[in-house]
């Protein structure tokens, strides 16, 4: 895909989180929700970052196995 897909898949994603987030009010009060907030971002920016190396991962598991395989040609030596 294009970088700018992927910008708009990600910029898409967080901005659909923070709509739901904002969306419950009073759940996160006072310092303890701020710190609760930014331990779960972390951890969704942990699951994000996991999510496309196992993406590239399988793409380049997918090309591997379309992939024309070099024949190898037998040589004798005297």
């Amino acid at each position: 895909m294009e970088r700018g897909t992927w910008v708009f898949i990600i910029v898409t994603l967080f901005l659909g989180t923070l709509t739901a987030a904002a969306a419950v009010p009073g759940v996160m009060e006072g310092f303890g929700g701020i710190v609760i907030a930014i331990f779960l971002a972390y951890c969704g920016l942990i699951v994000v970052a996991q999510m496309f190396s196992a993406l590239y991962a399988i793409q380049q598991m997918i090309e591997g196995f379309f992939e024309k395989k070099q024949v190898s040609k037998r040589v004798e030596l005297r």
